[in-house]
């Protein structure tokens, strides 16, 4: 009986008839970007004279891109309707390793990973990304007769803001930001009306607008616009006009409850040249990087902002800079030419999915990739606050590069399986 119980159980997880196949307009960007990073990485473990000092990384590197390979063969064997049975248990299983974060030894002042004996150390909130897609998949194909559009957002916004909370109390601001943008592309995509999705999205902006007058009378001016043109009742438009008012004076207290480092961050966003030689440090060093490198760079291993240690965290959140420098805008051009194809193509297959489950699930992973690309290399020129979000196969992590590798499995599985 235990013996047929256990058939039942692998034949449930496994797909019963293989189809191995590997969807190349999706993988082949894919391993151009992680063979570009290997070079950029290798090119800052020497220093201005030439000399290796972070080989370490680069090997690491490569054994992770080694994992990262096998995941993706082994995901292939999978049947992804797992991840939609049991997508509340995963929730539960996610919710229950950020609280143990809390309880576990801390690494420069953050309580981030779970570390089993002296070898093993995971991030759950890397993985807790894909849960959380799974997680609102489910709820969303489920309910997606419902008429009820905004019960709907109140309750994608709860499951989303639960786990978000808590990664943010590590402290890790950027991979909390990443838990709440993939709830209103996947919103968008059951279908819910954009209109009641920019009520949502519009006091984060009124918030973020308010430190500068002018620009938040702008704001304003655009809200005034949009609420026109969207004809919604006189009671919801005052409402709506009301909650942005109180969001834009609420501003500073929500401020004042930053951690210290994440108030600095948004000064610097704000004003990266208020304090060059401290806070703002990173991106001042990053835009001279990015402004030196030109149109054709100067070199592979030519970076000086990098090799001369001016740059900080040049393999990981900075690695871009690192890519403008010694490769200018040819280099960057390549990073985007490669994400613009994959971004392509992932549309053009999403266009032909008919199951909920796995269509919402698709826009969920590739709008954590997006948003991590975007956030990256807008950071490294002060358009984003450095939140510490690695760019997706160019920068160093083990963790995370898994997660990546993951979730290009998932869309891999996805659309063998649904096209």
């Amino acid at each position: 009986m235990s013996k047929l119980h256990n058939i039942k159980i692998v034949n449930k997880i496994f797909n019963r008839e293989f189809n191995f196949k590997i969807i190349w307009p999706i993988v082949l960007p894919i391993i151009a970007l992680s063979i570009f990073g290997l070079i950029l990485l290798r090119s800052t473990s020497f220093d201005s004279v030439g000399s290796s000092t972070n080989y370490i990384s680069f090997y690491k590197q490569l054994r992770f891109m080694g994992i990262g390979v096998f995941i993706f063969v082994f995901m292939q064997f999978i049947r992804l309707k797992v991840l939609n049975e049991y997508a509340y248990h995963l929730y539960m299983f996610l919710i229950m390793n950020l609280v143990i974060t809390y309880f576990m030894p801390g690494r420069h002042g953050s309580s981030r990973w779970i570390e089993i004996g002296s070898l093993i150390s995971f991030q759950p909130s890397e993985i807790g990304k894909i849960i959380l897609v799974c997680a609102l998949a489910k709820f969303l194909s489920d309910r997606k007769d419902n008429k009820n559009q905004l019960m709907t957002i109140v309750l994608s916004l709860i499951i989303g803001l639960v786990p978000a909370l808590l990664v943010f109390g590590q402290p890790d601001l950027g991979t909390a930001l990443i838990y709440l943008a993939v709830i209103f592309p996947m919103l968008y995509w059951a279908g819910v009306r954009p209109f009641y999705l920019f009520l949502f999205i519009a006091p984060i902006i009124s918030m973020l607008s308010s430190y500068s007058l002018p620009t938040f009378s702008i704001w304003m001016f655009i809200l005034i616009i949009v609420l026109f043109y969207s004809q919604p009742t006189l009671r919801q438009a005052t409402i709506a006009f009301v909650v942005n008012i109180c969001s834009g004076l609420l501003a500073r207290e929500v401020f004042d409850n930053l951690y210290p480092h994440q108030q600095k961050r948004l000064i610097t966003l704000l004003d990266p040249m208020s304090d060059p030689f401290g806070a703002g440090w990173q991106v001042f060093q990053s835009i001279v990087s990015i402004g030196s490198g030109g149109i054709s760079g100067k070199g592979f291993n030519q970076g000086t902002q990098s090799h001369l240690q001016y740059l900080p965290e040049a393999s990981t959140d900075f690695i871009i800079a690192v890519a403008a420098e010694e490769f200018g805008l040819i280099g960057i051009s390549f990073i985007l030419l490669m994400f613009g194809i994959f971004t392509y193509w992932v549309t053009e297959y999403l266009n032909k999915f008919n199951n909920d489950f796995s269509s919402l699930s698709l826009v969920g992973t590739f709008t954590i990739l997006y948003v991590h690309l975007i956030v990256n290399m807008g950071m490294t020129v002060g358009l984003f606050p450095v939140t510490g979000l690695p760019a997706p196969f160019l920068s160093f992590g083990g963790t995370f590069f898994i997660t990546c590798a993951l979730i290009l499995s998932i869309m891999n599985n996805n659309i063998t399986n649904n096209i």
